[in-house]
């Protein structure tokens, strides 16, 4: 069986299983993927991922989500980088709550 590339799993609607992210640390860190948000920021078209960490952190609190940007290198390889930015990861979450108003007015 081929093994998935993190966009793969990402992008999978159908896709159950845990999003496996490692840090710089190495330590494991395990979360649920919430929600895939492309996101345009002025001429810049983004992807972000929204992920709820599985395990405990000390750094989030237990019911947080976390806003990652989806960054292709030059290589073709995908990683996801924790959004810094908070004024950009808060309009992450409002697209994000925008589309689930959308969603369920349908």
């Amino acid at each position: 069986m081929d093994e998935k590339s993190l966009l793969d799993i990402i992008l999978d609607p159908d896709n159950t299983e845990p999003v496996t992210l490692y840090g710089e640390d190495g330590v494991v860190y395990s979360f649920d993927q919430i929600a895939v948000i492309p996101f345009e920021d002025g001429e810049e078209r983004l992807l972000f991922v929204i992920l709820k960490p599985l395990d405990e952190l000390d750094w989030a609190e237990d019911d947080e989500a976390i806003v990652f940007r989806v960054v292709e290198s030059e290589d073709g390889s995908v990683s996801l980088h924790m959004e810094e930015n908070e004024d950009l990861a808060m309009q992450v979450f409002q697209e994000y709550y925008r589309l689930l108003d959308e969603e369920g007015g349908e």
